[in-house]
């Protein structure tokens, strides 16, 4: 479960983390949308991309205390750099609820 602790929200109730070096690499590749979050913790500066995603994606920049200091959209096909603590995946067609200075915890199972 996601939850934006500044306002007391549960964003999505499910949440995959990409804690392995296959499913960092798949991420949200071939997929027609998400319901979820996708969180890479240990993110540092990386790069993203879009190949062979079908849907663009919001890109939740966070520090090490989880609070959100960017927010970026990743189009498919596309590369975008980050250089945060952790990042969190959503699909950028939905509606959420989440602003830079927010606090996000999560509880999540391995994927």
């Amino acid at each position: 479960m996601l939850v934006n602790r500044t306002k007391g929200r549960v964003i999505t109730p499910k949440v995959d983390v990409a804690d392995s070096l296959l499913r960092r690499g798949i991420g949200l590749m071939f997929r027609k949308s998400y319901d979820g979050a996708l969180v890479f913790p240990k993110t540092g500066n990386a790069t993203f991309h879009g190949f062979f995603c079908f849907f663009p994606i919001l890109l939740l920049c966070l520090d090490e205390n989880n609070r959100v200091i960017d927010k970026k959209i990743l189009k498919p096909w596309r590369t975008v750099k980050v250089g945060c603590a952790t990042v969190v995946e959503l699909d950028a067609r939905k509606k959420w609820e989440v602003n830079i200075g927010d606090e996000l915890s999560w509880d999540a199972g391995r994927v």
